[in-house]
């Protein structure tokens, strides 16, 4: 070899050197050493050129590694980054919905016994939406939508009877947004339940929520309505965390119209205690429910307790009118506006984890009249059955006693009509009535 191809040989070592892109380095940059190797063994470079072009190619392929562990670690925390916003915002469909079979006795003042397809004869039929979104680990932010609906006639938006008449909003049963957070409590705005609600489910021994219940009572006796008592419009509600068991509930429903601010406001106030077994809840309302007087004031007081498979469970209620101490229920108004104290007892035995019985009985005492004409005395009895979480199969019986000069109406089918001809009066009467249901209820 010429000692003029000799001077060239480091240019051209270099030159191989380059073609090499450093994402190429990882598996080039063992050549590029033999091939430096090579050209200090035929005495083309010194022991000092290799060193350094060997140190060289190193710290190039040291800058690539970091290049590329730098775009990596970028490429990580996008990912995790997107992961984490999917994992705080949450989307949840939801709801239930109940059918079956009644059959019924003197549904009508004239003694109209009826038969049929029943619609959602143990809890309103429901179907919702929450959207949620995790500010911090302690606190969440949530908008519901909830509707009611009916399975036998598909109409929606209508919290009572389903029947998708009148002025109810689509989103009948919740439209809210909701501030959940773990050590200050839950603030809900907009459309919802109140603690009632909660209350009358909780304590009320009958798994059955509209027939033969402490609801088709609470209806009658004025302490149950979707129109302001237990579910109302324009509600800011606070639920207090829970301390020593106990935890405080209050919500007001802004009414108003020009001139009166206070046209059909509504207070709620009330609580929550538990320890180990035995809980106890209380709720006091004052419901403005046509003018600026309050027409309702309630006193919701009650208990259970829970001994291995059984519970116990007891309560009462007041009602009062204070606008007019005089009314009274009436045929046309039944619902409360009058003076009715309410007793209520029952109990659940559990024979296994999926199958239970229930008793529940219930009176409401009209006090406005010394005879007691509108008396109510009901007893319900039940049978579940729950082979899967979310599917209930019922059977339930109940019976409703009545004087003979009664002139309030009441169902023990709470406010949605039986399956007949003329629904919209058929299900409330002023006689004794009983009747039986048997259906299913699914929950989604």
């Amino acid at each position: 070899m010429s000692q003029r191809d000799k001077r060239h040989l480091p240019v051209v070592a270099l030159l191989i050197m380059s073609l090499y892109t450093p994402a190429q380095w990882a598996n080039a940059g063992e050549d590029v050493r033999i091939l430096l190797e090579i050209l200090l063994e035929k005495g083309i470079i010194t022991q000092e050129e290799f060193d350094q072009k060997l140190k060289k190619a190193q710290e190039k392929e040291d800058i690539r590694a970091f290049n590329e562990s730098q775009d990596i670690r970028r490429a990580n925390r996008e990912i995790d980054k997107r992961a984490e916003d999917e994992r705080k915002f949450k989307t949840q469909f939801y709801g239930l919905v109940s059918a079956g079979y009644y059959s019924a006795s003197n549904i009508k003042n004239n003694s109209i016994d009826a038969s049929g397809i029943s619609d959602q004869p143990k809890a309103n039929n429901r179907v919702g939406l929450k959207i949620s979104r995790e500010l911090d680990p302690d606190t969440v932010a949530m908008v519901t939508l909830e509707s009611n609906f009916s399975s036998r006639t598909g109409a929606v938006g209508r919290d009572a009877a389903a029947s998708g008449t009148g002025n109810n909003p689509v989103f009948d049963r919740e439209a809210n947004f909701r501030l959940i957070s773990k050590p200050y409590g839950t603030l809900i705005v907009g459309r919802g339940p109140n603690l009632q609600t909660d209350l009358s489910s909780a304590f009320d021994a009958r798994q059955n929520w509209n027939f033969g219940g402490l609801k088709a009572i609470g209806r009658y006796a004025g302490f149950h309505s979707a129109s302001g008592i237990n579910r109302a419009d324009k509600m800011i509600r606070y639920i207090s965390p829970v301390v020593e068991g106990f935890n405080f509930d209050g919500a007001v429903s802004f009414g108003g119209v020009p001139g009166d601010e206070n046209y059909g406001q509504n207070y709620y106030l009330g609580g929550r205690y538990k320890n180990g077994n035995f809980e106890m809840g209380y709720n006091h309302i004052e419901a403005r429910l046509d003018k600026n007087e309050t027409q309702n004031r309630v006193d919701f007081i009650a208990a259970k307790y829970t001994l291995q498979q059984v519970t116990l469970n007891a309560g009462y209620v007041v009602t009062r009118n204070p606008m007019n101490t005089a009314a009274t229920l009436n045929p046309t108004t039944p619902g409360g506006k009058a003076d009715v104290d309410t007793f209520f007892a029952g109990a659940v035995y559990r024979f296994t984890p999926t199958l239970s019985a229930n008793f529940g009985w219930y009176q409401a005492k009209d006090k406005t009249t010394t005879n007691g004409s509108n008396d109510v005395r009901m007893a319900a009895t039940g049978l579940t059955w729950s082979p899967y979480k979310e599917w209930d199969f019922f059977v339930d019986y109940a019976t409703a006693y009545r004087r003979k000069n009664a002139n309030a109406a009441f169902s023990i089918y709470d406010a949605w009509r039986p399956d007949t001809n003329n629904s919209g009066t058929l299900a409330a009467g002023t006689k004794n009535q009983s009747g039986i249901s048997i259906g299913a209820l699914f929950k989604f």
